[in-house]
């Protein structure tokens, strides 16, 4: 996406918390926000893979986004969420503690990731506004270990749904 910093132009934003931190990403890069208990367990998957959600009989791939920028790993609780991006033509779930809503963010309000030079790897901009600072993710930074490709899950016909004793669903592949 060509994005420039200091543009007049206004973009909304999702907006999700990340170890007490605001994060975005672009709304035309987003698809969807499920709740956790939709997150499915896919036995044998890569370690990257956190599980899949199922969207209109396609899985699709979860990852862990604090694992993913190197941030401390906490459980899940009732206000994380899955959002769902588009990124390379291919959707994506990343999961989040928690999702604040959609905002506006002028161009003019954002300064080069540069200003945050220890995590500015997965960045593209910083949004100063007020009293809140947003971190505005580039998603194909933030992918780049998959190496331009991310992981393709089977079709919903093509699993193996596994019940075990503690009663969490479980798909083989």
């Amino acid at each position: 996406m060509n994005r420039r910093v200091g543009q007049s132009t206004t973009i909304l934003y999702v907006v999700f918390t990340l170890a007490s931190e605001y994060y975005g990403v672009d709304i035309r890069d987003t698809y969807r926000v499920l709740r956790m208990d939709s997150l499915i367990k896919v036995q044998d998957a890569p370690p990257v893979l956190k599980g899949a959600v199922n969207l209109q009989e396609r899985l699709v791939p979860v990852v862990d986004l604090r694992t993913r920028l190197g941030l401390k790993i906490t459980k899940p609780t009732l206000e994380s969420r899955i959002v769902v991006v588009n990124i390379a033509e291919r959707e994506i779930g990343l999961i989040v503690e928690s999702v604040t809503g959609v905002l506006p963010i002028p161009f003019s309000s954002v300064e080069p990731a540069t200003a945050l030079p220890a995590r500015n790897s997965h960045l593209w901009g910083i949004a100063n506004l007020g009293l809140r600072q947003v971190l505005l993710l580039d998603l194909d930074k933030v992918f780049s270990v998959f190496n331009g490709s991310i992981p393709t899950m089977p079709t919903i016909s093509r699993i193996i749904p596994v019940m075990p004793e503690d009663g969490q669903l479980t798909l083989t592949l």
